[in-house]
């Protein structure tokens, strides 16, 4: 029977007060990192049964983190350090033989942690410079890996949280940006793996201004391109930006109001009100708060009406057309580019961002056959009221790259199902094995299924309420 090969991650966003991965205080919004929350327990009870059932106990599981992994952009440092280090030690124990997962661990950095991928590479390019002799040509620094055998760059950041435990000198963490596969050696079949902001045109912010101005110059034909030319907006708006000291909580603050239509009209009025109020003349003062506010809209208010803010769509039109266009040159390129172009007829391609789980067929140009999408949603609760698309789940692939989902839990539908897209140019028989495989494990032994069923529904209905009272306070 197939074994669990590799558990896939996304948007855990540790530390965060609205993730379900950050302890709270009992009955208050505040944080308490000191302990791992209930939801993040129950999930790795979850998981341990099932890896408990792998025929093969010689290795285990490879544990891939896709983006999102701790929240640099709407807590505190210390706070994200501290859930991620109760993560290891749930994931990690003091004896070897429970290890739930392989010492190393793969990490693609989303958008909220960006900033650890600027750590990485900088750290990496670093050792580069030292190995080079005088008068050697120095090459010029990383940003982007390659997709498939990537260099090895560590995460110097989160092996050093993990360094700190005698028991765990062994375990690290590779980074690898912005996409990462495992393929078959005969080429046949391949798993692809990438967080998915760039598939929102606001992460393109800087190649859209540079189109505007100059709208002759070439679109990025590579993941490489899109980094250059933006990384530096996506580090400053999402990884740095919310850790600015009171500056900071503000905009924390700003974050929990987009979630409120209301408030978002008043937070633009208001900036519109104060940047112009100085004006003598009633007229250029009318005139420049009505283009003051035409701006904000587009600003503030597309933040607002984002992928995760659309609660009748799995995936928006905007953002199923930027899918593609990833899909259709960065992807298509660098596959082309590593493999020679012997793309594999059999793709699935997992990424997050959205917070809304799904799976679907694309069939981008280029491609041999469709590709068998899957979206392993988030573990944040950042809305006042239920949102049934909303959720979180876990990806697992068996040893012959087949990938099933575990939907853990949607707003309103607590209950962990186990699902799979047939490839309809393949009918592997394989795949259908590996999803009856743990449905059987969760139907004969549905204990900790049940415990984390309740425990989930409880902590999301906790984050509603919380929120519901950040968007009172007073600025």
């Amino acid at each position: 029977m197939p074994d669990i090969k590799y558990v896939v991650f996304s948007d855990l966003h540790m530390g965060a007060e609205n993730s379900l991965m950050t302890n709270l205080k009992y009955d208050t919004p505040q944080t308490d990192t000191t302990k791992p929350s209930p939801v993040m327990v129950a999930m790795i009870d979850c998981l341990r049964q099932l890896i408990g059932k792998n025929e093969d106990k010689s290795t285990k599981p490879k544990l891939i983190l896709n983006g999102d992994l701790i929240e640099l952009a709407l807590t505190s440092t210390n706070r994200a350090c501290m859930a991620f280090q109760r993560f290891i030690e749930l994931c990690f124990p003091p004896n070897e033989e429970d290890f739930l997962f392989d010492k190393e661990i793969v990490f693609l950095p989303g958008n909220h942690d960006h900033n650890l991928w600027e750590i990485a590479r900088h750290t990496w390019y670093m050792d580069v410079l030292r190995k080079i002799k005088p008068g050697d040509y120095v090459p010029n620094e990383l940003h982007s890996t390659k997709v498939f055998h990537p260099e090895k760059i560590k995460s110097l950041f989160l092996n050093s949280l993990i360094e700190c435990y005698p028991h765990l000198k062994d375990v690290s963490v590779n980074v690898i940006y912005p996409a990462y596969g495992l393929i078959k050696k005969d080429h046949s079949k391949c798993v692809l793996f990438f967080h998915g902001h760039y598939s929102e045109s606001m992460y393109w912010a800087m190649t859209n201004f540079r189109s505007d101005i100059f709208p002759d110059r070439q679109q990025p034909m590579t993941f490489e391109e899109i980094e250059i030319e933006n990384y530096a907006w996506v580090d400053f708006f999402w990884s740095t930006l919310g850790r600015s000291g009171s500056v900071g909580k503000d905009i924390n603050l700003i974050y929990d109001k987009l979630q409120d239509g209301t408030e978002v009209n008043q937070m633009i009025s208001n900036i519109a009100d104060s940047l112009t109020k100085r004006k003598r003349n009633f007229i250029v003062r009318y005139l420049e708060r009505k283009a003051l506010k035409f701006v904000l809209t587009a600003s503030l208010g597309k933040m607002a009406s984002n992928e995760r803010n659309e609660p009748d769509v799995d995936l928006t039109p905007e953002v199923k057309a930027g899918l593609k266009r990833l899909m259709e040159v960065p992807l298509f390129n660098q596959l082309n580019k590593e493999l020679q172009n012997d793309i594999p007829d059999d793709i699935t391609f997992l990424f997050g961002h959205t917070h809304k789980p799904f799976m679907k067929w694309f069939h981008p140009q280029g491609y041999p056959n469709p590709l068998k999408v899957i979206n392993t949603g988030g573990w944040v609760v950042d809305t006042l009221s239920e949102q049934p698309l909303h959720g979180g789940s876990i990806g697992l692939i068996d040893e012959e790259l087949n990938a099933i989902t575990l939907e853990m839990y949607k707003e309103g539908n607590f209950k962990p199902t186990p699902g799979w897209l047939t490839h309809d140019h393949t009918h592997d028989p394989t795949h259908n094995d590996f999803l009856n495989k743990i449905n059987q494990i969760i139907k004969t032994e549905p204990e900790p299924w049940l415990a984390f069923e309740t425990i989930v529904e409880k902590e999301v209905h906790v984050r509603y309420r919380n929120l519901e009272e950040i968007i009172k306070e007073k600025d």
